[in-house]
């Protein structure tokens, strides 16, 4: 007699637990889902106030500055040979000797100056893709703390060149972010975390 009975409430247990849980999806599936949180950053701001940049900036002024010297002992010494050339006879063997040196010099000093201006270059854009690196990764931790689901580059802060209308257009069409709230932008505090200031 008890078994029909017992059968029946864990029937009717089972029958309001399955409804429940179906509401509940229900439910869930209906909610509104909360917005996203984005913050912005003025990435050519961040780069232009990290204070690790400094210790590039100074290596390459200095690769420079030496590269200078040696290019300018190059052109002096083929301005010496120039002015020896002026004074021997056309058609000499010493005219000929002097000649073939200072193409020599002048073909090193080229070469010397195009491998200088690519080892500069290559400096710097391994300096901007290490900082972009970091900046990256910094932007990510201060986003967590911050509690922001998303940071986009707010390429609406520089002004818009004035060129020709293509131009103009380019530059306009190349942009991704119209408008940003202030209060959404994390820069400056990004910029304290990269130079130890505020991480």
């Amino acid at each position: 007699m008890n078994m029909p009975r017992n059968r029946f409430a864990v029937a009717s247990a089972f029958l309001t637990l399955a409804a429940g849980f179906i509401f509940m999806a229900g439910y869930a599936a209906n909610a509104p889902m909360p917005p996203a949180v984005v913050g912005v950053v003025d990435l050519e701001k961040v780069y232009n106030n990290l204070d690790s940049r400094e210790d590039l900036m100074k290596k390459v002024e200095t690769m420079q500055a030496e590269m200078a010297e040696e290019a300018s002992t190059m052109q002096d010494e083929l301005e010496m040979l120039s002015a020896e050339l002026e004074s021997l006879a056309p058609g000499s063997a010493a005219m000929v000797e002097m000649n073939d040196k200072a193409i020599s010099i002048s073909g090193r000093l080229r070469a010397f100056e195009t491998y200088g201006a690519l080892l500069i270059e290559r400096e710097r854009a391994a300096d901007l893709r290490d900082s972009y690196d970091t900046i990256r990764e910094e932007a990510g931790t201060l986003a967590k703390i911050m509690g922001i689901d998303l940071v986009l580059l707010n390429d609406s802060i520089p002004m818009v060149d004035l060129a020709d209308a293509a131009g103009t257009l380019q530059q306009i069409s190349a942009r991704r972010v119209l408008w940003a709230n202030e209060t959404l932008d994390i820069t400056d505090q990004l910029i304290e975390r990269l130079n130890g200031q505020g991480g």
